[in-house]
Formats: C-alpha cells, structure tokens, sequence
C-alpha cells in the first residue's frame, strides 16, 4: 500500500512540476502537502494527456489547495 501512495505523489507532484517548474515546486511546502494528501485520498487518479492531467490537479488545488 506504502509504494502506491508515493507513486501517486509523484504523479501529483509531476503534474505541478510541468505547470509552475521543478524549483518552485520542490520548495512549496503547501504543494508537498497537497501532494501527499491527494495521494492517501481515495479521490481517482486522473488519465488523458498531460494537460487534462495537470488541469486536474490545478483544479483541486484551486478548490482545496490551500486548506490542507
């Protein structure tokens, strides 16, 4: 269970990466957080092409990014 949870913070973390940059990201605290608890959430993981992927993690942090 352990190795799914860091697979789909990567994923998640990937998806900010292409959005806002490695160095942005890697020093949000609140991204890392977001990140970590997206992926202990039962929320599904999203497919499609990158850009409706990262649509979709920018959509969620919108609505709930910055309440975690």
């Amino acid at each position: 269970m352990e190795d799914i949870i860091k697979m789909r913070y990567g994923f998640a973390m990937c998806a900010f990466a292409r959005m806002y940059g490695v160095v942005a990201v890697n020093g949000s605290e609140s991204l890392h957080r977001f990140c970590k608890k997206w992926a202990e959430s039962d929320e599904h993981t999203p497919t499609g092409t990158l850009t409706e992927v990262n649509f979709y993690f920018k959509d969620r942090w919108d609505t709930w990014g910055g309440r975690v």
